[in-house]
């Protein structure tokens, strides 16, 4: 290995580790909880980081010095991330909750735009065809109403001229007063006094 490739390994190590910092920062930022569980998600969650972190800096080695692993290659992880530690945690941290405010900020705007623009009148128009539909029912079933009225009410008064013509009232105020159907009528007059004496 040529002291180019060793210094490009060194150099890109030292990124990586600041990369690592960096990475493991806003994985704790998102990851956090108020209160912490230990849980398969958990686990798993961490299990996928570290994989992940593992592999990209196995990929920069391997396209520096095609993967050859040496001891000062730790030693530059380290120290990159010891450098970011020391002087980009503050900044990164700061800039990175400047960025989550902030996307949250247009998150929200871009939904009350959409709940203003298309929600709401959307909406209006809904509750505005359904009052025009009520109102149509309305106006149809007062209509039929009227017409069944101004229909019927000459059936009506057609059925009780024939009704007095033909002399069935006669016949019916006899039925009425004849013995038998008062005899029905008291008998079950007494049938429905006894039983309600019975349920009581």
């Amino acid at each position: 290995m040529s002291l180019t490739i060793q210094f490009y390994t060194m150099l890109s190590m030292v990124a990586a580790g600041t990369w690592l910092g960096a990475s493991i920062d806003t994985y704790r930022r998102f990851a956090r909880q108020p209160r912490p569980k230990l849980s398969w998600v958990t686990v798993l969650n961490d299990f996928l980081f570290w994989l992940i972190q593992g592999l990209f800096i196995f990929y920069v080695l391997l396209k520096v010095n095609e993967g050859e692993m040496r001891f000062y290659i730790f030693l530059a992880l380290l120290c990159g991330y010891a450098a970011y530690q020391a002087v980009f945690q503050r900044l990164y941290l700061r800039l990175l909750e400047t960025c989550i405010r902030s996307s949250i900020a247009i998150f929200r705007f871009v939904r009350a735009l959409i709940v203003t623009i298309f929600i709401n009148p959307i909406k209006w128009l809904l509750k505005l065809l359904y009052s025009l539909v009520i109102m149509v029912i309305s106006l149809v079933l007062t209509i039929l109403t009227f017409v069944g009225k101004i229909i019927f009410k000459p059936i009506s008064w057609l059925g009780k001229i024939v009704y007095k013509l033909s002399r069935l009232d006669r016949l019916v105020n006899s039925i009425k007063k004849s013995k038998w159907v008062k005899k029905a009528v008291a008998l079950w007059k007494y049938i429905r006094t006894r039983g309600n004496k019975g349920d009581d």
